[in-house]
């Protein structure tokens, strides 16, 4: 065995270690040496699936870890058969009659930003204005990077286009990107060869704006040309701004080196806007499409889908989209919309919202099984501490993802309003001063209840 091959094997020995044996024999025992030299190993994968599970998970392992008897780094160049395959007959036959190999193409489709998105169409509650004055201000120039976070529907996506159009109209560069395209963009400029082309187009930009970083999870490639893409702008005091659904500390498999950069700017929530807000969005939005809505029907729809942003959205425009069909159909409606006909158009979203929509039996139940207790357990008047401290972070969840009132609760909880206060009051003194316990079990909650929202 040569000395190419026999790092080789040892490096997926080391990997099974790693990965486990499943993962190696799944996604890199099948890929198949080619051939090699001194300080390259050519390898062909079977399909282009694992190419790219190659290219986000094992590039930057073999970068630091396969190395020839010189100490010397052996590079690894991966290839797909079916790319291979153009036969080497059609090969033969280019190269006879003086064509010239096609290579693959590479081209950077970086996403649009909605032209509409602009801080004055924005309807800031008071919990996002921090967010808001910031950027529309100042676009951030005082802190970088600016790191967004908060859940579906909180208008950070907004925020973030209302950025790049106003950047835009001041003449910068401005680079807006989701996640999973600079994912896209690296795996293809790796495969092609065009990493130059890349880092030219990237580190150009005078902002570069990346929404929804989360999914940069477990991509290590990804993620090491984010870090180098990072470190190249920062140096030469060029806006970045990244948003994501947690705090930089609760990313999961993402490089401690990325989240530390993450924190060096500014880090800011968003809350989902209150009712107030929602009713300004929704009216806004009629006006704009000239789609009169009657008070009564402003009212069933932020009551049937104001439980988050893009659910009421979804609906107007569901509702618009509907009430055009059915004129074509020959069955014109009348504007505004009676509250019957809006009920028959969108019967299908309400049902959808009513079995999604979170409610305090859905909390109390997810706190129960949280804790492995039972729902009477957080009802009872027992002041055990397995029961008690459940029924604490149920009474400030029912407060802070259902704003209900206090006296609701505790009516709810069978207590006294001021004891539903002192409760919310000792949760959120727990969450301010990162008590492990309380801050774990809040976090964990919330991704269970995330689909009830």
């Amino acid at each position: 065995m040569t000395i190419n091959m026999r790092a080789w094997e040892e490096f997926l020995t080391q990997q099974e270690k790693e990965l486990g044996k499943e993962t190696v024999d799944k996604w890199l025992r099948p890929l198949k040496v080619v051939r090699f030299d001194a300080c390259n190993l050519y390898l062909e994968a079977s399909d282009s699936f694992k190419s790219i599970w190659f290219e986000e998970h094992l590039r930057h392992r073999v970068q630091t870890r396969l190395t020839n008897n010189n100490h010397k780094q052996i590079k690894v160049h991966i290839s797909v058969a079916s790319e291979n395959s153009e036969s080497r007959t059609d090969k033969r036959r280019k190269k006879s009659s003086g064509g010239s190999l096609a290579q693959p193409i590479f081209k950077l489709d970086f996403d649009d930003f909605d032209p509409e998105a602009r801080f004055d169409t924005y309807i800031p509650s008071q919990n996002n204005l921090l967010a808001y004055k910031l950027l529309s201000e100042s676009c951030g120039l005082d802190f970088n990077p600016i790191y967004l976070f908060g859940r579906s529907g909180t208008g950070k996506t907004h925020l973030m286009m209302a950025t790049a159009n106003q950047l835009k109209e001041d003449g910068r560069k401005v680079l807006y990107v989701r996640a999973d395209t600079f994912t896209e963009h690296v795996v293809g400029a790796i495969r092609c060869g065009e990493m130059q082309a890349f880092r030219k187009a990237y580190r150009n930009a005078d902002t570069l704006i990346i929404d929804d970083i989360e999914i940069f999870s477990r991509k290590g490639a990804t993620q090491e040309e984010l870090f180098h893409t990072f470190n190249a702008l920062h140096v030469e005091n060029k806006q970045i701004i990244l948003s994501a659904s947690c705090p930089p500390q609760d990313l999961k498999f993402i490089e401690p080196r990325l989240v530390s950069r993450f924190e060096w700017g500014i880090v800011i929530p968003l809350q989902m806007p209150e009712k107030e807000q929602m009713k300004d969005i929704l009216i806004q939005r009629s006006e704009k499409a000239d789609f009169p809505l009657d008070g009564s029907v402003i009212q069933f729809l932020l009551d049937t889908f104001g439980g988050n942003t893009k659910a009421l959205i979804r609906s107007f425009e569901a509702l618009i989209l509907r009430t055009h069909l059915n004129r074509g159909l020959g069955k014109p409606p009348t504007l505004p919309l009676s509250l019957k006909t809006v009920n028959n158009y969108l019967s299908d979203l309400i049902q959808e919202e009513e079995k999604a929509v979170l409610t305090p039996g859905k909390i109390i139940r997810t706190v129960a099984e949280y804790f492995g207790i039972r729902m009477d357990d957080i009802l009872s008047k027992s002041q055990a501490r397995e029961c008690a401290l459940p029924r604490q972070i149920a009474m400030h969840l029912c407060r802070h993802e259902l704003n209900l009132p206090f006296m609701k609760i505790g009516d709810i909880f069978a207590r006294d309003h001021s004891t539903v206060m002192a409760s919310v009051k000792q949760v959120q003194k727990g969450l301010e001063s990162k008590n492990h316990e309380i801050a774990g079990s809040i976090r964990g909650l919330l991704k269970l209840l995330e689909g009830h929202r």
